[in-house]
């Protein structure tokens, strides 16, 4: 595996459109078959898997991943803008999304500077996560150290990639900032550890990828993956040479010795001969926040300088094929840049122009951060 090539000579703004786009393409890719199993989906577009996408009236559409990568994306954006908390932003963000999808929110409308909020493209319901829809609708505002509820599903990390592109938590020390706001933005839905552990360094490593320091992409999963154990649990850290199944209970400790436990699975399978299918396998099905992560994590490692193989493997499977999708886009799109997607699928991708709108902001206001 060549894990460097394809890492340094890339515009940052060209590696923040592919992370939106990309992520928008893997999220169109596994939106149809999201609940067929592997033979149902080689049944339906061959033995080579999805590698085309399913187009309706000229448009490939993406779910409610993608409209909450958005969402997620405006959020931080206000919060520069306005000099305002990050995860209150957010938070703000998404209950226009909620307010896209149908429902008023307990506090009503929130009048704020959005772009997203007037596109009636984004008034349409892509089978928006119950998680999300209950937590929003309660009137109250999740955070790590009040869960909101006891749910680790995907809807958390499945958002968040945004998050490590600005700086917008400024309280934190700047190493950790695109981390913590990582896990802020999932915690506001999902309160369990390991609904907002992934989705912090989902966040770190979009920022890792971007700082572009000449690093392996495994190098930079490994990073990402120590910081998350140092901030959340530290003695994770120092315990190289104990096991998930050595620590009973389900405290903080014995769930990121978990995390760690399957993350270095998704790194040790992706330099294998394994079936990507059967790897995957290994890894849980993408319907929870660690489990989704990894299956991402593999496919990007797996096919590090091959856009179409990584986005097919990561949607070609029994699971939540959207949401690893989605999130293996994300990954590679920052790793490779926009140029590395299949231009077929830009062609048909829906409401690109808008997600090419947003990668120009949020690069704008990165630049602004670092001049």
């Amino acid at each position: 595996l060549n894990l460097t090539k394809g890492a340094l000579g890339v515009e940052r703004l060209d590696r923040i459109r592919g992370c939106l786009l990309a992520g928008a393409c893997g999220d169109a890719l596994g939106y149809p078959v999201e609940f067929d199993t592997g033979r149902e989906i080689r049944r339906r577009f061959g033995e080579a898997g999805v590698r085309e996408m399913e187009v309706h009236n000229g448009l490939a559409i993406v779910s409610d991943d993608t409209q909450m990568t958005l969402f997620t994306a405006e959020g931080l954006l206000n919060s520069l803008r306005h000099g305002r908390d990050a995860s209150a932003c957010i938070y703000q963000s998404y209950l226009d999304w909620l307010n896209t999808q149908g429902y008023m929110n307990k506090q009503g409308l929130y009048h704020q500077e959005s772009i997203l909020l007037p596109e009636q493209r984004l008034h349409i319901r892509r089978a928006p996560g119950n998680t999300c829809l209950s937590a929003l609708l309660s009137g109250d505002r999740g955070d790590t150290e009040q869960p909101i509820n006891h749910s680790k599903g995907c809807g958390g990390v499945m958002r968040t990639a945004p998050c490590g592109m600005v700086r917008a938590m400024k309280d934190v020390p700047p190493e950790d900032a695109y981390t913590l706001q990582g896990a802020a933005a999932a915690a506001i839905t999902h309160g369990h550890l390991m609904g907002y552990v992934p989705a912090a360094m989902l966040a770190d490593l979009v920022h890792g990828i971007l700082a572009e320091d000449g690093s392996s992409l495994e190098a930079l999963v490994a990073s990402s993956l120590n910081r998350v154990c140092r901030l959340f649990a530290p003695e994770v850290r120092d315990a190289e040479g104990c096991e998930a199944d050595d620590t009973p209970g389900d405290g903080a400790f014995a769930q990121l010795l978990g995390f760690r436990s399957l993350m270095n699975r998704a790194i040790a399978l992706a330099k294998t001969d394994t079936p990507p299918e059967d790897a995957i396998g290994q890894l849980g099905e993408g319907w929870v926040g660690d489990e989704a992560l990894a299956i991402a994590v593999y496919c990007c490692l797996r096919f590090p300088d091959n856009m179409e193989d990584c986005l097919s493997a990561a949607v070609t499977h029994k699971g939540d094929s959207d949401s690893t999708g989605a999130i293996a886009g994300n990954i590679l799109g920052a790793w490779l840049g926009a140029e590395a997607i299949p231009q077929r699928w830009l062609d048909v991708l829906e409401m690109r122009e808008l997600m090419e709108r947003m990668a120009r902001l949020l690069n704008d206001a990165a630049r602004e951060d670092n001049p």
